[in-house]
Formats: structure tokens, sequence, C-alpha cells
């Protein structure tokens, strides 16, 4: 019988991080769901860090290209669950997040994310995702705090991600599900926890100012000209 969830991780040199997005996973309350991990181009440890935690729950793809959107939908071809979580690879869960996000996904939304804590008690950080949880909770804009969910029809009826965007690539995704849908969009109460490491390296002003810039390439439909500087 297939898993109710596909949980869907993309990982680049994520070292530092995928043991603990993979022990997020395993303590969910709620065990019925797969884990595919997806490394590509990847020079580091992150290949054999996963391939220690193989089991019947978790399997791995590896691509020789590093490509977030491909390594995506490449797992998502060969997901089995109904519904499909994308999860960042430097983002852990809750033990209760599966749980919540199978209670609240309910049949009107095409399309969900979670609120979203910094892995830092820094106040700015806080501050800087309260204002994404509010932006995503109150549907001033519908974004992702680093995992995405929809369900696995809907996802292969919009052809998936678009390879040829590495920023705000969940942005246009959300956008064509709503679209294809009719339905909309939920923020599930519940949280994850997410690297700062883009914030620590550039600060929140450069921050900031680089998010503007994609926003209105977003609105002027040309988000094929962004780049996204990798920070591990």
């Amino acid at each position: 019988m297939p898993p109710k969830f596909s949980i869907i991780i993309p990982a680049h040199n994520e070292e530092e991080y995928i043991k603990k997005t993979l022990h997020s996973i395993k303590n969910q309350t709620y065990q019925n769901y797969e884990t595919i991990v997806v490394t590509n181009g990847c020079t580091d440890k992150t290949e054999e860090i996963v391939k220690k935690r193989l089991n019947d729950k978790t399997k791995h793809l590896s691509l020789s290209k590093a490509n977030v959107c491909i390594a995506r939908n490449s797992g998502a071809f060969e997901a089995q669950g109904e519904i499909f979580l994308f999860l960042d690879a430097d983002t852990t869960l809750e033990d209760d997040s599966l749980q919540k996000i199978n209670e609240q996904f309910s049949s009107e939304y095409s399309v969900a994310t979670t609120k979203v804590l910094p892995d830092s008690d820094n106040l700015k950080y806080r501050l800087a995702m309260k204002f994404k949880n509010l932006y995503n909770s109150t549907n001033i804009y519908n974004g992702c705090s680093g995992a995405l969910i929809c369900r696995k029809e809907d996802f292969n009826n919009v052809k998936g991600y678009n390879p040829e965007i590495i920023v705000k690539e969940h942005r246009k995704l959300i956008i064509e599900l709503k679209n294809k849908t009719g339905k909309k969009f939920k923020c599930i109460d519940t949280n994850v926890t997410t690297s700062m490491r883009r914030f620590k390296k550039w600060g929140l002003t450069k921050a900031t100012i680089f998010w503007i810039k994609q926003w209105m390439n977003n609105y002027l439909g040309d988000l094929k000209k962004s780049d996204y500087e990798k920070v591990r």
C-alpha cells in the first residue's frame, strides 16, 4: 500500500544539515510516509551521510548536476505518496508536523506551506521569520517556509517545477497550482526550523534588497533572469 506522504528533499552539499533534517522526519508521530533524498552535484559528504541512513522509508537518488528544480521533479517522479512535501535540506520538522499537515490540508486547498522559525535566537532573524509567517498566514503573499505541500495529481497536472528557474520557483508553482485547481493556499499551523546561513552571510539589508528584486521579476514575469548565489 503506498504511503500517504512523500517527503522529497533536494540536497546539494548539505553535509552540515541533512543528518538533522532526516532525524526530524524519523521522529514524526505520523509514520505513513516515505522520504526521497535527491542529492545533486554534491562534492562533499552529503551522499555518504544519506546512504548510511537508507531504510524501508528512506530512498536516495543521485544526480550529477546541481539543479534544485530538476532534483525535486526527479524525486516526485519516483514518489508513491498521495501528498508531496518538498522539504529543504537545511530545514527540520516538529515531531507532529506530518500529523498536523494530514489534519489541516483538506480538499479545499491545492497547496500549502508551514510557519517557520529561525535556527538562531537572534532577535532580527526571529522578527524576519515572524514577518514571513504573517504574510503567509494572512494570504497577503503566498510563499514557502522551506516546506511546500501539494497533491501528487495536481503537481503532475502542472508538470512540476520549471527547471529553468532557480529563484522563487516555489512561488511560480504555487500560482500554477492555484490557477489550475481553482483552490486556495493554506499556511499549516506547525513550524519548521530553517537555517539563517544566507542572512548571516549577506546581512538582512542585502537579503531584503535581493528579495525585493525577485518580487519585481516575479510580477514582471521574468523569473528566468534571476540568479541565486549558493550559500553553504
